[in-house]
């Protein structure tokens, strides 16, 4: 019998968030260094990504090292009244502040527009993946709404323990394309 995603997203969130630190760095290192070498990677130019809390798998290391191999990285800003993501290119932490659901946020003002379709890769964050792609993030649906309308690579960074057989998905669910997995 598979399990609600109101269910599987409080277990999963839960034992994120008691992961020991020790061990968070350990599995951050190694994810990072899987992706850094992964084909999409090497081949993106514009670089979607969300900047992380402190549960989730560390992006900040991941938007310096995009920076360093001259890439150009934009974060995602959420719309609540039409629960639509919008990413915009930042060059700081300076382009950033704490906005909708106390997330750091691009600051729209001061940094740039990206069209959906220019972003050559996305990092989509997740709680708890299937073998299909398919993952549970933490309800809102805002990546599924973008990505049923993006055409590149997105690419979810995920440990072993957050990978289920089968999660219950409905017709407006999206997988992304990749997944970096690491023990």
């Amino acid at each position: 019998m598979k399990q609600s995603k109101q269910f599987l997203r409080a277990k999963y969130l839960d034992k994120l968030k008691k992961m020991s630190d020790h061990d968070r760095q350990k599995i951050n290192k190694q994810l990072q260094k899987s992706l850094f070498q992964c084909e999409e990677w090497l081949h993106a130019n514009i670089i979607g990504i969300t900047i992380s809390q402190t549960h989730e798998w560390e992006t900040w290391p991941i938007i310096e090292q995009a920076w360093l191999e001259n890439k150009q990285v934009a974060a995602p800003k959420c719309d609540p009244a039409t629960k639509q993501l919008s990413f915009y290119l930042i060059n700081s932490k300076q382009d950033l502040a704490v906005q909708h659901y106390r997330l750091m946020e691009p600051i729209s003002e001061q940094t740039i527009y990206v069209r959906p379709n220019d972003l050559d890769l996305l990092l989509v964050p997740g709680l708890v993946y299937d073998r299909d792609y398919y993952r549970i993030g933490y309800g809102g649906g805002y990546y599924d709404r973008f990505l049923a309308n993006y055409h590149h690579s997105s690419i979810s960074l995920v440990w072993r323990e957050q990978i289920v057989d089968e999660l219950l998905h409905e017709p407006f669910d999206q997988p992304v394309t990749h997944l970096i997995i690491v023990n």
